[in-house]
C-alpha cells in the first residue's frame, strides 16, 4: 500500500508493507518543488517538475503494483454540502448543477471545473449532498503527470475526504469537528450526530503554525464552528479533533487547551503501528500515511 500527498511545495510518499495482524512503514519519501504547484494555469514545465518529483518519491514501489492513493490539497479539490430543496434525480442534471454552483461561487466558467457529488440523504425538508470541484486543468495535469511517472492511482481524492474516512471510526459517535493543519494549507470538517459532513471550510497558510499564526487559526475556526451551530437551533458540535503536521498541531493544541472545556484530541495515524514513528509525523507525511491506509 502507499499514499502521495501532493502539495504546493512538496511531495510526500508513504509505503506500507503488510505485516503480522498490522501494516509496516516500508518507506516515507519527501520530494521538495522548486516551482511552487496550482498558483498560476499549470504548462509544461509544470507538468514535467511534477512528473519528476512523482518519479523521485515513488522509486521502489512502482514495480510493487502496490494500490496507490494520492491525497490533493483541500484548496485545489474543494469539498462542500450543499443544502438543497430538491435534489435532481438524472446525474448529468446533477452535474449541471455542481458546475453552476461552483462556477458561480469561484467566479469562473463552469467548463473549467471538473466536480463530483454524492447524495448524502436527507436533513428535514432539505437534501444534503457532498460535492467537490477543481481546477479541470491541474486536475488534468496531475494525472497526465502521474501516468508519466508509471503510477496508477486507485483513487485520487482530497485530504479532508481521506482524513474523515481514515479517522471515521474514531470522530463519529458524536457530532464534532476536525482542524487539520498541513504545510500549505489548514482544513475544518463539521459533521453531524449521523456521521454526515456538514461543511468543510479551507483556507491557505501563510507560516508555520506558531505564535500568532495558531491563535488566528483557532480564532477563525471558532467562528465558522460557532456559526455552523447558531445556524440551526438542532445542530451540535461536541468534541474537537485535531490532525496534520504534529510539530503544528502541538502549537495549536496548546492555543485550544487554554480556551476549552475539554482538550481537544490529537489523532495519529501512526498509531496503528503500535508505535512512535517520527518520520510520518511532519510536514505531508502524516497525510501521506493516511491515504496509504485507505482501504
Amino acid at each position: 500500500m502507499a499514499g502521495i500527498a501532493i502539495g504546493r511545495s512538496q511531495l510526500c510518499a508513504v509505503v506500507l508493507a503488510a505485516g503480522t495482524g498490522r501494516p509496516v512503514l516500508h518507506a516515507a519519501r519527501v520530494q521538495p518543488m522548486d516551482r511552487p504547484l496550482f498558483e498560476v494555469q499549470p504548462d509544461a514545465a509544470a507538468e514535467d517538475a511534477l512528473a519528476q518529483a512523482l518519479l523521485a518519491v515513488s522509486t521502489g514501489f512502482r514495480e510493487l503494483y502496490a494500490p496507490v492513493h494520492v491525497a490533493l490539497p483541500d484548496s485545489v479539490l474543494r469539498s462542500t454540502v450543499f443544502e438543497l430543496d430538491q435534489l435532481p434525480k438524472k446525474p448529468q442534471l446533477r452535474q449541471s448543477l455542481l458546475r453552476w454552483r461552483f462556477a458561480r461561487e469561484w467566479q469562473r466558467s463552469e467548463d473549467s471545473i471538473d466536480c463530483r457529488g454524492a447524495d448524502l440523504g436527507r436533513d428535514g425538508a432539505h437534501h444534503l449532498f457532498f460535492a467537490q470541484g477543481g481546477d479541470s486543468a491541474w486536475l488534468a495535469c496531475v494525472r497526465r503527470a502521474l501516468a508519466r511517472a508509471g503510477i496508477r492511482p486507485w483513487s485520487m481524492n482530497a485530504a479532508a475526504v481521506y482524513r474523515f474516512n481514515g479517522f471515521h471510526d474514531q470522530i463519529t459517535g458524536a457530532a464534532g469537528a476536525l482542524l487539520a493543519l498541513d504545510p500549505d494549507s489548514w482544513s475544518l470538517l463539521l459533521w453531524d450526530d449521523k456521521a454526515r459532513l456538514r461543511q468543510v471550510l479551507t483556507r491557505l497558510r501563510e507560516s508555520q503554525a506558531s505564535g500568532d499564526e495558531a491563535a488566528a487559526i483557532a480564532d477563525e475556526a471558532e467562528r465558522a464552528i460557532l456559526a455552523y451551530v447558531q445556524g440551526d437551533g438542532h445542530r451540535q458540535v461536541g468534541r474537537l479533533h485535531l490532525a496534520g503536521s504534529q510539530r503544528d498541531i502541538t502549537a495549536l493544541a496548546r492555543v485550544f487547551d487554554a480556551r476549552l472545556r475539554e482538550p481537544a484530541r490529537v489523532l495519529r495515524a501512526d498509531a496503528v503501528f503500535g508505535a512512535n514513528l517520527e518520520s510520518v509525523h511532519d510536514g505531508l507525511a502524516p497525510l501521506a500515511l493516511v491515504a496509504a491506509l485507505s482501504p
